[in-house]
């Protein structure tokens, strides 16, 4: 059932419990938060972030493995049956009426000199409890805010989907980054391998370069670390497919599949994604209590312990119940007169009254815990944003200072290879240069991949797509 239409039905079931009402009515909570987001000036608008922030990746793999995921998870489908078990909940929850309809006895007899004869009797019997203090417009209620929070925990379930795919993902093409960078480092020191070699046969040799240049001077240490090198960049390799595997296992994990291999091609290599986020918006601190599902639930959590905390305090008072009772009976062809009766009853604690109580203070005690847990979760609601925010800027530094690097490291590379064949440098310059490389390649995917989760975790931590 659509969720409007349920709810205006279950606004209407408020009638079946009119009455006076003992216990506090639930008000929403407020706390205190910062005006601004640090380093964000932004004016509220209401929103949270992009309805659908991943698209800012422009990855229509990513695209499509969200939308198989917000059908396929696990966790996501364990959360809407929560839905339509708080749902059957409001169905039956504050109902005044109760009762049963039996059939007291029939029996058929032969013989004799009456002959067959045929009788028994049918009793309905039905008791509706008055509402004189509102237990039952409170049970309603808080069958009502369960079925809220149950919809909040659907949407925490589903926005913590996304955060899980999309970093998966992220870390995913990390991974298949790194093993290119891997595969180009192993083809870069094999050819400085095969120089290394190439210098050192033609020193053994006497043989004199026809340019009339000089030829370095090779040592066996110096093919040693050539060789060295090579081995290292590929021993490196099985590592970072294992992770790349494991990310790709995850997705499928979220997917609500066991995968054996790569799917959704995921095997084929792709750029890193890089998010778009200039049109990104944060809001003000204050708009995080609607926009987040987590904080939501907690606030649905308390005004359903508001709700059985008036519950457990209308029942310090009597209770009023109605019962009728109505028999048909018959005999043969004939009805005897229809018999029946009405009896008021009026239960009064008395010996329990203690016990009752001590549910009042319990439920009371409930209520202030949950609203203490509300409070937490809007102070770490405000900090995840902070955090996320100053991670973001940074990382965006990163990845530009960091890519501006590995291009001039690229070039002193290619200088310090012409140099060393030519003889003027040096093969532990050339080393250098090709460690230095591999090291802010590595920097550089890095700076990526956290840009990107930054990215991720900002638009979660802003309530994501589900309010």
């Amino acid at each position: 059932m659509h969720r409007r239409k349920f709810m205006m039905m279950a606004g209407a079931q408020f009638g079946w419990v009119a009455g006076c009402s003992v216990g506090e009515d639930f008000v929403r909570p407020s706390k205190d938060v910062p005006d601004q987001f640090f380093t964000r000036q932004n004016e509220s608008s209401g929103l949270g972030n992009s309805a659908d922030w991943w698209r800012a990746f422009n990855d229509d793999k990513l695209n499509r493995l969200v939308e198989l995921g917000l059908k396929q998870n696990l966790d996501i489908q364990r959360a809407v049956a929560r839905v339509e078990q708080s749902q059957a909940i409001l169905g039956a929850a504050g109902y005044p009426v109760s009762g049963v309809s039996r059939v007291g006895e029939a029996r058929a007899s032969a013989g004799g000199e009456d002959g067959r004869t045929e009788s028994g009797f049918v009793r309905a019997e039905a008791s509706w409890q008055v509402d004189l203090y509102g237990k039952l417009k409170r049970e309603k209620e808080a069958a009502f805010y369960r079925l809220e929070g149950a919809y909040a925990d659907a949407n925490v379930a589903r926005t913590t989907f996304l955060s899980e795919l999309a970093t998966a993902y992220v870390d995913a093409r990390y991974f298949q980054e790194l093993i290119r960078i891997l595969r180009r480092v192993v083809d870069s020191r094999e050819e400085t391998l095969a120089a290394t070699l190439k210098a050192r046969q033609a020193a053994a040799t006497g043989a004199k370069p026809e340019d009339g240049t000089t030829l370095p001077e090779v040592s066996e240490l110096d093919v040693a670390q050539a060789r060295t090198l090579v081995a290292t960049a590929r021993a490196d390799l099985p590592e970072a497919r294992i992770l790349f595997f494991k990310n790709v296992s995850r997705v499928g994990s979220l997917l609500g599949q066991a995968w054996n291999q790569p799917r959704e091609g995921l095997d084929r290599t792709a750029p890193q994604p890089v998010p778009r986020t200039h049109s990104l918006r944060t809001g003000i601190p204050a708009d995080l209590v609607r926009n987040r599902p987590d904080v939501t639930l907690a606030e649905n959590r308390l005004a359903e312990a508001v709700a059985l905390a008036g519950v457990a305090k209308a029942e310090l008072y009597p209770e009023l119940h109605l019962t009728g009772n109505i028999n048909i009976g018959f005999s043969d062809d004939a009805f005897v007169p229809t018999a029946g009766f009405l009896r008021v009853g009026l239960d009064v604690p008395l010996f329990d009254l203690p016990e009752r109580r001590s549910k009042v203070a319990f439920q009371k005690a409930r209520a202030k815990e949950l609203l203490f847990a509300w409070e937490r979760e809007v102070i770490e609601a405000v900090e995840e944003v902070q955090d996320a925010l100053v991670s973001l800027n940074n990382h965006e530094d990163s990845v530009r200072y960091t890519a501006e690097a590995v291009a001039q490291t690229k070039e002193v590379l290619r200088l310090a290879r012409e140099a060393y064949v030519g003889g003027g440098a040096s093969f532990l310059q050339v080393l250098d240069a090709e460690r230095a490389l591999l090291s802010l390649e590595n920097a550089l995917a890095q700076d990526r991949r956290n840009f990107a989760v930054d990215y991720v975790n900002l638009s979660v931590a802003l309530g994501g797509s589900f309010k």
